[in-house]
């Protein structure tokens, strides 16, 4: 996932940390390019805005919502665009919550609404393969979006909400085999880090912007400090994974998937990696609970309690 020698500095930054998603997906004519090149044929989006991606708990509920990025068009449709670099046991269930939180936000106080809703996106780039009730799903595809429909004829039974997933692991095709703007997309997304050239600029300029965009050795120092910071706490997340998947045959046994998702039985209890070093034990379940990964496996992983990693 990561260069194996983190002393030489890829030119490009690595679009699976949070700092690099951000840079790159942040910035509004990259996402209005990917999101057409994603709803091609359907629609197109001529402007959007980037929301407050932070939503207030509902009442009773002290946790918040937390998207990677949250943007609106001028159509007025919604989507929630994210990169998840980790499987989850949940993770449909995970993207239907936040969905219909980011529905239930539409609703207008007083007498005068009528229930009428503008639709939402959810798009959800995925470093693993999706799982159905822990296992890997046999029939795997690259693209899986999903709608309500009715069950007897299958139509439509709204079109306010629905579900994108990438699943980066199906991707498999040669640069030579991109034809369209989205393959070249999620191409460009998977290998940035390894690369020493953006590929399809000469085909569209979008790639020309990204390539300046996520250089980076012409990032600020401060912006640059971020993405470092970024990348050590990825890379030592990753490390602490592999560790506890190592352990895991002798003490509890931590299940991991091909792509690296731990499990594990509450008596198998793992201490802390990197022994002593408490401060990277709180970065990394700081990180994973950021990441939606549960409360047993953060605990398994770094030693920490439900209680101290609730109060991260």
């Amino acid at each position: 996932m990561f260069a194996k020698n983190e002393s030489v500095m890829a030119k490009f930054i690595n679009p699976l940390t949070d700092v690099g998603f951000k840079r790159i997906f942040g910035d509004k004519e990259i996402m209005l390019s990917f999101l057409n090149s994603l709803f091609e044929g359907e629609f197109v989006i001529k402007d959007l805005e980037y929301l407050d991606k932070e939503q207030e708990a509902l009442p009773g509920d002290e946790r918040n919502i937390i998207y990677d990025l949250f943007c609106k068009t001028d159509a007025g449709m919604e989507f929630i665009v994210e990169m998840q670099c980790r499987s989850q046991l949940y993770f449909r269930e995970r993207i239907l919550y936040y969905m219909s939180r980011a529905i239930a936000g539409q609703g207008m106080k007083g007498d005068e609404w009528n229930y009428k809703l503008m639709p939402v996106y959810g798009v959800y780039f995925m470093n693993f393969s999706i799982t159905n009730d822990g296992h890997i799903l046999d029939d795997i595809s690259l693209y899986s979006k999903a709608d309500l429909k009715d069950g007897v004829n299958a139509k439509p039974f709204t079109d306010k909400i629905r579900a994108i997933t990438i699943d980066m692991h199906a991707f498999n095709k040669m640069q030579s085999n991109c034809k369209t703007t989205l393959d070249q997309w999620i191409y460009n997304i998977k290998n940035m880090e390894g690369m020493t050239a953006m590929p399809f600029k000469d085909k569209n300029n979008i790639f020309a912007h990204l390539e300046t965009l996520s250089d980076y050795y012409a990032m600020d120092p401060e912006d640059r400090k971020l993405y470092d910071s970024a990348l050590r706490r990825s890379r030592d997340y990753y490390a602490t994974i592999e560790s506890a998947k190592v352990e895991g045959h002798d003490e509890g046994r931590v299940e991991g998937r091909a792509e690296g998702r731990v499990e594990g039985r509450a008596e198998g209890r793992i201490e802390g990696r990197a022994e002593g070093r408490v401060e990277t034990n709180v970065a990394n379940a700081r990180e994973m609970k950021k990441l939606g990964v549960d409360y047993l496996i953060i605990s398994k992983v770094t030693g920490l309690s439900n209680d101290e990693i609730e109060k991260l």
